[in-house]
């Protein structure tokens, strides 16, 4: 009975010890999930006549909120009350932005690397706080407008019709050399991999478009004149022109639509840059400013949530078509919700949102008489996708345009345009956080889509020849094609949505796999009414 007795004292013990320890470690995950960070003076040297002023911003997360000491031409201290940015990404900001604001004395700091939006919700409570107190936000590098502090992170959109001529990469290079050097360097990713050769059901798959006889990987930036040029493939009208350089943009910020109806040729001979300054800054280097119309239409009233970085860069790395009336370049978004995947192949499908009257078809398959869409290259529409890992935490800029220091010490933002993967500071800083190994990952991520790309394009082009000779055969009604053709071209988009993508699965590799297990499905449901 005693050892018993001792036994069950002994299993007390050491419950109440775990529940000791859970309780502890509870209270420490709230602790570091809201923890307080003060930056600034010792209370004995703040004078009397400072105030305790408190502003709050929407972070990524949630509000962010401070508590400020300050005088009209003095801050003294700064601390974040309030925040539930991720931890390692968001609260590397909250640790370190408030120190540079104190010891700049002013709000025009530079963002946290990989904590941008973090890093400007803090600067708008800062001056928040400023402006409940009567404090002129001014005197601390700031407008003066309690928005200001986010106003550098809401992109501009173009202004039309106004006479602008374009200024070139090289009417800033004396200005900006540290950017316009590494913008040239874009040049070093010379590699083209001959998708026809390495991918053998394309010609099947695009027949009988322009794609079926010429398609090599994309290039670094410094290339897309020139290799527009020798695609091999016909170019009718200036719209293929779009997003290859700042040149065409404007003119169609100039014209109007009327400009994609221009011959193609009489259009290169007024192309100077490639893709440059222009097409993300306009003629305001320093400023994100949007310039491809089509896309300000693409994304809505969104427009003012997406980080400016990745507006930037997804005007021209997005899924868009041209309108068979007008041959403007078009998106089939308008919103963030509305531009999944299966939202825009309902667009595409539905004959009313086209003038004529018709389904949106890129071309048909003259002997499936498949009506089928290509798609290009959807980073934007994948990596804030659905099921994205890190779109509320990194913009494009983060881990494509890391910062850079030339050899005065000076820091800049690099226009190289680098794999994140190339970059062991944003790993060691940022990535290896939540990631282990983020490069094998990456790669496992990668082989694994690609091995599924090859398997569902290799079905879908079982899938062509089989309705091709079912068409020839003549042993099916036009209705039943129709329903096998219907399959086909959904199937199709899905696999192509993945196939285009240049991240290969690593943008966002839920949406991916979706997409490639609706291509199955759907492939194997046309197959099936087939045999």
């Amino acid at each position: 009975m005693d050892k018993k007795l001792k036994k069950q004292q002994r299993l007390d013990m050491i419950g109440a010890g775990c529940g000791i320890v859970l309780l502890v470690l509870l209270i420490g995950s709230i602790i570091l999930g809201n923890r307080v960070v003060t930056t600034g003076a010792n209370a004995a040297d703040i004078p009397a006549e400072a105030m305790t002023l408190t502003g709050t911003a929407d972070g990524r997360n949630g509000p962010v909120s401070v508590e400020l000491v300050a005088t009209a031409d003095k801050i003294y201290q700064i601390k974040v009350t309030e925040q539930s940015e991720t931890d390692g990404i968001g609260t590397v900001a909250v640790d370190e932005l408030p120190g540079r604001i104190y010891e700049a004395q002013s709000l025009d700091v530079d963002a946290v690397s990989g904590a941008t939006i973090t890093s400007t919700a803090i600067k708008a409570a800062v001056q928040d706080a400023l402006a409940s107190g009567g404090i002129d936000a001014a005197a601390f590098g700031s407008a003066g407008d309690p928005a200001a502090a986010t106003a550098k992170q809401i992109a501009r959109k173009v202004e039309t019709h106004s006479g602008v001529t374009v200024l070139h990469a090289s009417d800033w290079a004396e200005q900006y050399p540290d950017i316009y050097e590494s913008w040239t360097m874009t040049r070093s990713s010379d590699e083209v991999v001959d998708y026809l050769e390495q991918y053998p059901m394309l010609p099947t798959l695009y027949e009988p478009y322009g794609f079926a006889y010429y398609y090599g990987s994309a290039r670094g930036h410094m290339y897309d004149v020139e290799d527009i040029e020798a695609t091999g493939r016909p170019h009718a009208l200036a719209n293929c022109w779009t997003c290859k350089t700042p040149d065409f943009t404007n003119m169609v910020n100039e014209m109007g639509d009327e400009a994609y109806q221009l011959a193609w040729t009489d259009v290169q001979q007024q192309v100077v840059d490639p893709i440059s300054c222009y097409n993300c800054h306009a003629n305001t280097p320093g400023e994100i400013t949007i310039t491809h119309t089509y896309w300000i239409d693409a994304v809505g009233e969104d427009f003012d949530s997406i980080a400016p970085a990745n507006l930037a860069c997804g005007q021209c790395h997005n899924e868009y078509y041209f309108d068979p009336a007008t041959k403007a370049t078009k998106i089939a978004h308008n919103s963030l919700e509305s531009m999944d995947p299966t939202t825009m192949l309902a667009f595409f499908n539905d004959a009313s949102n086209f003038s004529n009257g018709e389904i949106f078809t890129d071309y048909t398959n003259p002997r499936t008489g498949v009506k089928q869409i290509k798609v290009q290259h959807p980073e934007f529409e994948t990596f804030l996708g659905a099921g994205s890992q890190h779109a509320k935490d990194f913009t494009c800029a983060d881990c494509h345009m890391p910062d850079a220091v030339n050899a005065d010490g000076e820091t800049y933002r690099s226009h190289e345009l680098i794999s994140p993967l190339d970059n062991p500071e944003l790993i060691a800083n940022n990535c290896s956080s939540c990631h282990a190994d983020l490069v094998s990952e990456v790669h496992a991520v990668q082989e694994q889509v690609e091995s599924r790309t090859y398997s569902v394009g290799y079905e879908l082009e079982y899938l062509t020849e089989l309705l091709a000779a079912a068409v020839e055969s003549g042993e099916y009604t036009e209705e039943e094609l129709d329903a096998v053709r219907s399959l086909a071209r959904d199937a199709q988009f899905y696999w192509d949505f993945v196939f285009v993508e240049n991240a290969e699965g690593a943008h966002n590799p839920t949406l991916t796999y979706d997409c490639l297990d609706k291509a199955e499905a759907l492939t194997n449901r046309a197959i099936g009414l087939l045999r």
